[in-house]
């Protein structure tokens, strides 16, 4: 895989998200409802979830988080996601905002490489035939972006055919920014959700179908813009 010129994978998924706080209740019972209409995502471990953990960059002078923070309507976050620690591939991924649609692009890099990246070396983005690299290698050294903040949670993700349509609920939500390998196995501990909060996300193309928006009791919920990265970026964060 070090040697490629090309990546294994690359993914670009435009789409609408909506987000919400949840009670753990709440959860189990929209969990429940939804495995008896949707498929389960396939990584759902026995049902259950599935582990996900996300390194995030940022530029010195914190410009992913302040434009996230300061609600602008086009801006990017560049990160390393990973769904277990001895994984040989990982993801490189730009997620971007434009209006009211959410751009995400998707390279898949092999351990080496995204270990070197981690660590700053951002020249073998350039190894790779792909434009997603390639547009994250120009921002990287343009404005000197560096790694900020690992973040671990566990989803619980199900999937309708109709219109592109992902519900996921995220749990147990941690961050640090000390611990920034994003294959360590060394615990951290710091929670940054309320003991039995819950994230729930709705992701779709054009429309969620009735029958969901009324399972999902979704008028009788508070939509809430904060993303994970910037709750993992706050020295404290409850709601």
């Amino acid at each position: 895989m070090s040697n490629s010129k090309k990546n294994l994978i690359d993914i670009r998924i435009e789409r609408k998200e909506l987000k919400y706080y949840i009670t753990y209740g709440e959860y189990i019972i929209l969990s429940n409802l939804l495995r008896k209409v949707l498929r389960q995502d396939k990584h759902n471990e026995a049902g259950n979830g599935y582990f996900v953990r996300s390194l995030y960059f940022d530029t010195v002078d914190n410009r992913s988080f302040e434009e996230k923070m300061a609600g602008l309507e086009e801006r990017s976050k560049y990160r390393l996601r990973i769904y277990d620690t001895n994984t040989q591939l990982v993801k490189f991924e730009i997620k971007s905002k434009r209006n009211n649609s959410v751009i995400k692009e998707t390279a898949i890099i092999g351990r080496k490489d995204a270990d070197e990246i981690q660590n700053g070396n951002y020249e073998l983005m350039l190894k790779y035939s792909d434009p997603v690299l390639h547009k994250a290698y120009a921002e990287f050294k343009k404005r000197h972006y560096r790694r900020v903040v690992l973040i671990d949670y566990f989803r619980e993700a199900f999937i309708h055919d109709l219109n592109g349509v992902r519900i996921v609920f995220d749990r147990f939500l941690k961050s640090t920014p000390l611990q920034l390998d994003i294959f360590s196995n060394d615990s951290f501990s710091t929670q940054k959700l309320r003991k039995g909060l819950v994230i729930m996300e709705i992701k779709y193309n054009r429309f969620v179908p009735k029958f969901l928006k009324h399972m999902l009791q979704i008028p009788s919920f508070e939509r809430r813009a904060l993303s994970k990265y910037c709750i993992g970026r706050l020295d404290y964060f409850e709601v």
